[in-house]
């Protein structure tokens, strides 16, 4: 919970720093384009096929090298085909110069190795070395941005920062990577031919988690593209400043409760009125955090923003705010989430999130040239809040019939 709190603030403090020190608003917009790029062909390349191979691993501790080998052989396979095809959209559009080509290919693999190593030790339980190695690769390159600028008088330059980030993502990869393959024992690895079948079950298994999760993806990161695409970067640099804010609520109550609440709620699953009292204790402790830091940053917020001295992030004070009541209905709609989740409702939960993605891209799409960066906040909002009011109904849904 430390190191999570750590690279989160170091990610909250890169923000703040660029926003205040920039000449205007646009190498946040630069450097927003970029992490959201990464953040979703992490996912796209990923496919959610760690959810297989978890449960895969769990079962049984014999022929883990072997099916560690497969994913693998199955995201090389994903490099092949998806990073040419989504490389040539990004810098066909122009969302990033074509200057970054290079390195944002050895920071997307560096980043994608890291999370699936992240899941592997989750996997294996050792997540206080999971959240270790996700600060030295999400968090610590801030302090060395820091050091640049203010101890050697660097001036402000994107490009340096992110090799920083790349530096510090394959670094702690190589780290971690021979420290698992220490614990779990390996002495030698040698070539095997992937099990194809395997693999295609993985596919067949993951697909259902993973449009699902590439939804959510879509609803939180797509509108910076569709911004950029109508507009300018600046504006790009004025929504990452608030999304920032958003990020760290939704991220503080899924660490401080949800992540809590989980296993008691599968656990409890057979016994009903137990159940029904871990639900209720879980939902009344998600409302009152997550009100409480929505409160509390509507006040911070403004003051922040006021310190960073950029017109524009303060003009747009009602964008901010609509995106803080999108982000209050996606956390809230974990309490019927997790109680669909239990029920093996998967089919439900991924109709949902599909459902918000096609509300939420047709809404960008028509808004956003309207009414800017307020119309992305809007379709944002509307979209959660669809997802909300459905998993209620389909949640009430089941325990009728249950």
């Amino acid at each position: 919970m430390i190191f999570r709190g750590l690279t989160l603030a170091s990610k909250f403090l890169f923000i703040i720093f660029i926003g205040k020190y920039s000449i205007d608003e646009s190498n946040l917009g630069i450097f927003g384009l970029i992490s959201t790029s990464v953040a979703l062909l992490v996912y796209v390349i990923g496919f959610d096929f760690y959810v297989f191979n978890t449960r895969e691993i769990l079962k049984t501790q014999t022929n883990r090298i072997s099916k560690i080998k497969n994913q693998l052989f199955f995201h090389l396979l994903a490099y092949l085909i998806i990073i040419p095809i989504s490389f040539f959209l990004i810098f066909k559009f122009g969302f990033i110069s074509i200057e970054y080509v290079w390195l944002l290919l050895v920071l997307l693999i560096s980043e994608h190795l890291g999370q699936e190593l992240y899941r592997l030790f989750t996997t294996l339980e050792k997540s206080i070395i999971a959240n270790i190695m996700l600060f030295f690769r999400s968090g610590a390159w801030v302090w060395c941005v820091l050091v640049d600028y203010f101890v050697l008088n660097n001036p402000i330059n994107i490009k340096r920062y992110i090799i920083f980030w790349t530096l510090f993502s394959w670094v702690s990869f190589v780290v971690f990577g021979v420290l698992l393959v220490r614990f779990m024992g390996i002495k030698t690895i040698k070539y095997s031919p992937p099990d194809w079948k395997w693999i295609n079950e993985g596919i067949k298994t993951a697909s259902v988690f993973f449009v699902g999760s590439l939804s959510f993806q879509v609803i939180q990161f797509s509108d910076r593209f569709m911004i950029d695409y109508f507009y300018d970067k600046k504006l790009v640099g004025v929504y990452t400043a608030y999304a920032q804010f958003t990020n760290a609520i939704d991220v503080f109550t899924f660490s401080a409760i949800t992540m809590a609440a989980y296993p008691k709620l599968v656990k409890s699953f057979v016994n009903r009125k137990k159940y029904d009292e871990i639900k209720t204790q879980f939902s009344k402790h998600l409302v009152l955090v997550s009100i409480s830091m929505i409160l509390i940053v509507c006040f911070l917020g403004p003051v922040i923003f006021k310190y960073l001295d950029k017109p524009a992030i303060f003009r747009e004070i009602n964008t901010f705010y609509t995106l803080l009541g999108g982000v209050l209905f996606l956390i809230l709609s974990n309490i019927y989430h997790y109680d669909l989740y239990v029920k093996k409702k998967d089919g439900i939960i991924l109709k949902t999130a599909f459902i918000g993605m096609i509300i939420n891209v047709s809404l960008n799409i028509v808004l956003i040239p309207r009414w800017s960066v307020f119309g992305a906040a809007i379709a944002t909002l509307f979209s959660f809040f669809t997802i909300f009011i459905l998993k209620i109904y389909y949640s009430k849904i089941t325990n009728i019939n249950r």
